[in-house]
């Protein structure tokens, strides 16, 4: 459909409006199916598209917008005059607005959806993890009622498919609705990788839910074991298994056989955990069952697909590795451990540009330290968080004389447990294990002057922070005062966290 002369118009005032001081806005236009200028999802504030037919432009705006929004529509509506009232109200996420004189013609006049794309919480895992499989499900031609539906060329011709828009739509519900279009540019690159591995294979299951190989898997993930004698089980699913969605041929089959697997030849109720790995190895390599690990993709970077943990290469991360990193290689980011004006409860170890590990402690409760891993050369796409009792075990490979357990029941929750001469640690002991720091720390740090700082933290209610940085303090001594395994030690922490090596389950990554 050709633009208007008054659509023309119409954007022409959008521009000048979003350029003046009191708005001053971020806008891109859909031109062709592509966005042309500063796009919501590469920070800017208004996108501008329009419904398949082009009978109605959308307004999509950052909640972070909205006041400069209303000064918009206020001035559309005093240049090209009403028609007939708004739709909606000015606080509901859709409201439109009708330009042109009452009892003018068609192509005299036009409709505005303002659209508000609000921020916050982020998206359930739940929600993201049923879209991908949903887009998945069509992309492979199962598990939906219509055949061969084309996705398009890229993430907006995916949102302008109105059978996948709306199925998209149910699954984010009205709640989430908003944020269907942060995510079509994952789900895009998701399938474009997908397809580009495994073109031309069918698929007979893709389901998410009570049914699939995740919930099937999370059933027996205890009956998992990691040696004879005594047997070590995993306890979590995630401690194994990276993927979060499964692609399956032949669905019952492959249960029928993983049941009899489960019940276990080496006189013990569970299966050996290599044993299982190479048998979900042999499938992969068959194309008969493959799990996804899922993470979200941000524009410009084009999705990549590894497949991790089938032979000796995919064992260690070819990139890593090529890196050839030292111990100088890496940087330890920790002042956030002292630092008064940084109430952080993270610290960084940087391999170079190329890779980290976040250690983060909680700001709001009283909790255990968790290990996550970033590849920044990705947009700093999740690499998963290190097992914790892994990471432990590494420790005391390390080094002798290791006391570190991540429990924070250790660390105290007020100041009068901090002086107790009955706590866990006394002020010594973190003395100690700050002493031992101060080379790491690129800011001149006193004791002292850490000791007055948590206790403040207690003071003021914020008992979470004080421990996170507790916990963290001795985290670093235990592992930095001996250091037998030097560099190959913070790189199995960052492995651990990847989910890569032969302990792990088989799977492809999209990221």
């Amino acid at each position: 459909m050709t633009k208007t002369e008054f659509r023309l118009k119409v954007e022409e005032e959008l521009k000048d409006l979003a350029k003046k001081p009191k708005t001053k806005l971020k806008i891109a236009f859909e031109v062709n199916g592509k966005m042309k200028g500063t796009s919501i999802s590469e920070g800017g504030d208004v996108d501008i598209l329009f419904s398949p037919r082009q009978e109605v432009m959308y307004v999509d705006f950052s909640e972070t917008s909205k006041s400069k929004i209303e000064l918009i529509k206020t001035s559309l509506k005093k240049t090209f005059g009403t028609f007939a009232k708004d739709d909606g109200t000015k606080d509901s996420s859709s409201h439109r607005i009708k330009l042109g004189e009452k009892g003018a013609a068609k192509n005299n006049r036009d409709i505005l959806n303002f659209r508000i794309l609000k921020s916050g919480a982020r998206t359930p895992t739940a929600i993201q993890e049923r879209g991908s499989a949903f887009i998945f499900s069509v992309a492979l031609d199962t598990s939906h009622p219509r055949s061969q539906i084309d996705l398009g060329k890229d993430h907006i011709a995916l949102e302008k498919n109105k059978y996948v828009y709306d199925g998209l739509k149910k699954i984010f519900t009205s709640a989430y609705e908003e944020r269907i279009k942060d995510w079509t540019y994952t789900y895009y690159q998701q399938q474009k990788q997908f397809l580009d591995e495994f073109k031309g294979t069918k698929w007979s299951e893709f389901v998410y839910g009570n049914q699939s190989f995740v919930k099937f898997f999370e059933g027996y993930i205890k009956n998992i074991y990691l040696q004879f004698d005594p047997p070590k089980q995993f306890q979590k699913y995630e401690q194994w298994n990276p993927a979060d969605i499964y692609a399956a041929y032949d669905m019952p089959k492959i249960k029928s056989e993983l049941d009899e697997l489960f019940k276990g030849e080496e006189n013990q109720k569970g299966v050996n955990l290599f044993r299982l790995n190479n048998y979900l190895i042999n499938l992969l390599k068959e194309k008969k069952l493959v799990g996804i690990s899922l993470k979200k993709i941000k524009k410009p970077d084009n999705a990549e697909l590894v497949l991790r943990n089938i032979d000796d290469q995919s064992y260690l991360d070819p990139k890593v590795e090529t890196k050839q990193y030292k111990m100088k290689d890496i940087n330890f980011v920790i002042d956030g451990i002292h630092d008064r004006s940084k109430k952080t409860v993270s610290t960084y170890i940087k391999f170079g540009e190329g890779y980290q590990v976040d250690v983060k402690g909680s700001s709001s409760k009283f909790n255990n330290l968790a290990f996550g891993t970033l590849i920044k050369a990705k947009s700093a796409a999740q690499g998963g968080n290190a097992p914790i009792e892994l990471v432990i075990g590494l420790m005391k490979k390390n080094g002798s004389d290791i006391k570190f357990k991540n429990d924070n029941t250790q660390y105290p929750t007020t100041i009068d447990e901090f002086f107790s001469p009955n706590a866990k640690y006394s002020t010594k002991d973190y003395q100690k294990w700050f002493t031992s720091l101060k080379k790491y720390f690129t800011a001149s740090a006193k004791y002292v002057d850490f000791e007055d700082y948590i206790t403040r933290l207690y003071q003021d209610d914020e008992g979470p922070i004080a421990q996170s940085k507790l916990m963290q303090l001795h985290f670093y001594y235990d592992s930095l005062k001996t250091n037998d395994l030097k560099v190959d030690y913070w790189l199995k922490i960052l492995y651990l966290g990847m989910k890569v090596g032969k302990r792990f389950a088989p799977h492809a990554k999209i990221y």
